[in-house]
């Protein structure tokens, strides 16, 4: 009964042929709406801000345990990160927050630094075990157990923070440097350049660990550092461009709200570009079919047709003297 459903499902998703499957741009299109990537991506850009609070209050507990015997040195690292935001209402209320955390967190900060990190361990891996679900869909496998999945996601958010300091702290190095040498057009454009191929070179290396390591099935090297790479320098010119952004369309948000809109927007469309590059891998290199709808219908679909060929229950009286109704034959399922 099984087998009569899970093949024609199998057959129509790109496993059990012995040809490879056609690829195409449209196929890759459909793959990716049906696949509800839009809808997986501001899941994940929400996963991310639920994350990013615990995280938030250890970097701040940190900050207040490190930095309480010296008062210059906080209020340097409050001015830069007051000094990296546009100058409007946001950033008035994120100074605001910023004071008001470094200043109160200093007196308690040891409590609040241990409850911090469990949050942070435990809420910062719900952003990977998210992953790991969405790729479950683009890739079409079996989910994990549920100590094993969290394991993994301890790790990988131990190694993404790393990661995302280092690339972050590489883009910001191109105009520190620019900014104290003198006026040599030559050498500024340089590090300008090595700066972005330093960014593109970390952000390649994330994404590969996330499309090697996340993913339930053994995942070869060739078949995923192609997303990798497009995902990477789609990355880039995001994190240039996304100021641009801020300042023409979302001028107008004032306060904490404009804040979080800020952040749901920068999440949701790095999410995208994470999913387009697990796209790309399982549709052009893994050969992964889109499925025939959009997974809502498929689903219903696919649970009708194991509810058409379930057995009868042996027993009953009005039934003939056959146990077992004469199974129907099998139908295209699309």
């Amino acid at each position: 009964m099984i087998n009569s459903v899970w093949r024609p499902i199998q057959r129509g998703i790109g496993f059990g042929q012995s040809i490879s499957p056609p690829r195409s741009a449209l196929g890759f299109i459909k793959k990716f709406l049906n696949d509800w990537s839009s809808i997986l991506a501001a899941v994940l850009a929400y996963t991310f801000i639920i994350a990013l609070l615990p995280i938030a209050v250890t970097a701040f507990g940190i900050f207040a345990l490190v930095l309480r015997d010296n008062p210059g040195a906080k209020q340097r690292i409050i001015d830069s990160i007051i000094n990296s935001l546009p100058e409007n209402n946001t950033k008035i209320a994120v100074r605001e927050v910023t004071v008001i955390a470094a200043n109160n967190l200093a007196d308690d900060g040891g409590g609040i630094l241990a409850i911090g990190i469990v949050f942070s361990i435990w809420g910062g891996s719900r952003l990977f075990v998210t992953i790991d679900n969405v790729l479950t869909i683009i890739y079409r496998t079996t989910s994990r157990s549920f100590i094993f999945q969290n394991l993994l996601s301890i790790a990988m958010l131990i190694l993404f923070i790393f990661l995302i300091i280092i690339m972050f702290s590489a883009s910001s190095i191109p105009s520190f440097v620019i900014n104290t040498l003198p006026n040599r057009n030559d050498a500024q454009f340089g590090i300008f350049v090595a700066g972005i191929i330093v960014s593109i070179f970390i952000a390649f290396i994330l994404f590969m660990l996330i499309y090697l390591i996340i993913p339930n099935k053994k995942m070869k090297l060739k078949h995923i550092w192609f997303g990798a790479l497009i995902a990477s320098f789609l990355l880039d010119i995001f994190i240039v461009l996304f100021p641009l952004y801020i300042r023409r369309f979302m001028g107008s948000f004032l306060g904490l709200i404009g804040f979080a809109v800020i952040l749901i927007t920068f999440f949701y469309y790095f999410s995208i570009i994470l999913i387009l590059g697990a796209q790309i891998n399982a549709y052009f290199f893994e050969r992964i079919q889109p499925l025939p709808d959009n997974i809502g219908t498929f689903l219903s679909q696919a649970v009708s047709r194991m509810l058409r060929t379930a057995p009868k229950p042996i027993f009953n009286n009005n039934n003939n003297n056959n146990q077992y109704p004469r199974p129907r034959r099998s139908q295209r399922y699309y």
